[in-house]
C-alpha cells in the first residue's frame, strides 16, 4: 500500500473498503487468491491419498508441508508489513480523536474514579463491620470454654452475659448467624449449668457427710480424752490407797513427787481446777498416811528394840531363872500370852509379838513406851462423806490406831508385871 492509496482510501475509499471486508483480499492477493485456495483444496482433498507407511508418500507429505509453510510465512510476512504501515496510521488518527474527546472523557474518569474509590471505600468499611461482628460472634464461643472447670454460680452469671447479647444489632448477613450462635452457646452453657448444679449436689452430700464424721469423730475424741482425764483423776484420788502400808519413805517420796507435780490443760483440760484440790486432798491424806506410819514404825521399832533386848536378856538368864521365873510368873505369863494371842490373831500373826516370856529385869526396869502420838487432826465429816476412797482409809487409820492402842496396853501391863 502506498501513499496516495492511503490518501486516496481517506478521500472516501477506506471507509468502504472497511465496511465492505475487501481489504484483506487486496493486502494479500499476491499471495492468494480464493482460486489459489480452490486450486489448493482441489490438489489436496480432506480424504488422505497418501500411505505415510510408503517411503515415497512420506516424502512427498514433507514436501506438501515445506509448500505449506513458505505459503503461510509469506501470508504472515505480508500481514506484519502491513499492521506497521496501519498502526502508524493509527496512531494518529486515535491522537486526533482523543483530543476531540478528552474534556467528557477526563471529566466521566474523574467521577468513575471518584465513585469506585468511594464505593471501594464503603466496601472495606463494610468489610471492616462484618469482619467485627464474625468476630463476637466468634468470641461468644469463648465463654464454653471460660465456664470449663467453674462453679454454677459463675455459669449462670455467664448465660445471663450472653443472653444479653443483642443479636438484632448484627448486619443482616451475619443476623442468623449470630442467633444460631447464641442458641447453641446457650444450650451448652445451660447443660454445663445442669452438670455443675449436680456435681455441686453430690459434693455438698459429701462434705455434709465429712462434716458428720467429723463431728462423730470430734465428739469420740472428746469423750475417749474425757475419760482418760476421768481415769487420771480417779488413780490420784487411789493414790493414797497404793501406797498404804508403804514405808513413810516411800510415801514421803510420793508427797515430794506429788507437790512438785503441776497439772496442766494439755492432760485435763477443764478439770484442771478439779485436779488441783483433788491433788492437795491426796496430798494431805498422803501426809496423815505418813505421820501415821512414821509413828507406827516408831512404836515397832521401840517393839523391836525390846524384844530383842528381850530374847537377849531370857538366853543369858533362861537356864538359872527359869524355873523361878516360871513359878512365879507362871499365872501372870498366861493371862498376858492369851491377850497377846488374841492381838496376834487380829493382826494376823502366826506366833506371839514378844515371845514366851515376858519377865526380865528390862521389863521390870523399864516404864511403860509413851512415844506414840495418836492421830488428833482428821478430815472433816463432810469430805468423808464427799470422798469414799477417803472414808475408807480413815477407817482404816482408826482401826489400824485401835490396834496400836491395843498393843500399848498390853505392853504396858506386861512391862509393869
Amino acid at each position: 500500500m502506498t501513499k496516495d492509496k492511503i490518501e486516496k482510501e481517506v478521500n472516501g475509499e477506506l471507509v468502504e473498503l472497511v465496511e465492505s471486508t475487501q481489504i484483506i483480499p487486496f493486502v494479500f492477493s499476491e499471495s492468494v487468491t480464493e482460486t489459489t485456495l480452490k486450486d489448493l483444496r482441489k490438489q489436496y482433498p480432506k480424504k488422505l491419498k497418501l500411505d505415510m507407511s510408503n517411503d515415497d508418500d512420506f516424502k512427498e507429505a514433507r514436501k506438501i508441508r515445506t509448500e505449506r509453510n513458505k505459503i503461510t510465512t509469506a501470508i504472515d510476512d505480508k500481514r506484519k508489513a502491513y499492521c506497521a504501515e496501519v498502526k502508524v496510521y493509527s496512531d494518529k488518527l486515535i491522537g486526533d480523536i482523543d483530543k476531540i474527546y478528552t474534556p467528557y472523557i477526563e471529566a466521566f474518569e474523574t467521577e468513575d474514579k471518584r465513585r469506585k474509590d468511594e464505593a471501594a471505600r464503603i466496601a472495606k468499611e463494610r468489610e471492616e463491620f462484618l469482619s467485627k461482628q464474625r468476630n463476637e460472634i466468634a468470641q461468644m464461643g469463648y465463654f464454653t470454654e471460660q465456664c470449663k472447670g467453674q462453679n454454677s454460680q459463675f455459669i449462670a452469671d455467664t448465660i445471663e452475659a450472653v443472653d444479653l447479647v443483642d443479636t438484632e444489632a448484627f448486619d443482616k448477613e451475619l443476623i442468623h448467624e449470630a442467633i444460631d450462635t447464641k442458641k447453641s452457646i446457650l444450650e451448652a452453657l445451660n447443660n454445663m449449668y445442669q452438670a455443675a448444679k449436680a456435681a455441686e449436689a453430690v459434693e455438698a452430700e459429701r462434705e455434709q457427710l465429712r462434716i458428720q464424721q467429723e463431728a462423730i469423730a470430734q465428739q469420740e475424741r472428746l469423750q475417749k480424752q474425757a475419760q482418760e482425764i476421768e481415769q487420771r483423776i480417779n488413780n490420784l484420788r487411789n493414790d493414797p490407797m497404793n501406797h498404804f502400808g508403804k514405808s513413810s519413805q516411800e510415801v514421803m517420796a510420793r508427797i515430794q513427787q506429788l507437790e512438785n507435780f503441776t497439772p496442766s490443760e494439755e492432760k485435763f483440760g477443764d478439770c484442771t481446777n478439779e485436779v488441783t484440790q483433788v491433788l492437795a486432798q491426796v496430798i494431805q491424806q498422803l501426809t496423815m498416811m505418813h505421820t501415821q506410819q512414821s509413828q507406827v514404825e516408831q512404836a515397832q521399832q521401840a517393839a523391836n528394840q525390846v524384844e530383842a533386848q528381850q530374847q537377849a536378856d531370857l538366853s543369858e538368864q533362861r537356864s538359872a531363872e527359869h524355873q523361878a521365873i516360871e513359878a512365879e510368873q507362871a499365872p501372870i505369863e498366861q493371862q498376858e500370852h492369851e491377850a497377846l494371842t488374841d492381838v496376834n490373831r487380829m493382826l494376823g500373826q502366826a506366833e506371839p509379838l514378844l515371845g514366851n516370856s515376858f519377865k526380865s529385869n528390862m521389863f521390870e526396869n523399864t516404864s511403860a513406851p509413851t512415844g506414840y502420838t495418836p492421830l488428833d487432826v482428821w478430815p472433816s465429816s463432810q469430805d468423808r462423806a464427799d470422798n469414799d476412797e477417803l472414808d475408807r482409809v480413815c477407817d482404816q487409820l482408826a482401826l489400824a490406831e485401835s490396834y496400836i492402842e491395843m498393843l500399848e496396853q498390853r505392853l504396858s501391863k506386861a512391862l509393869a508385871a
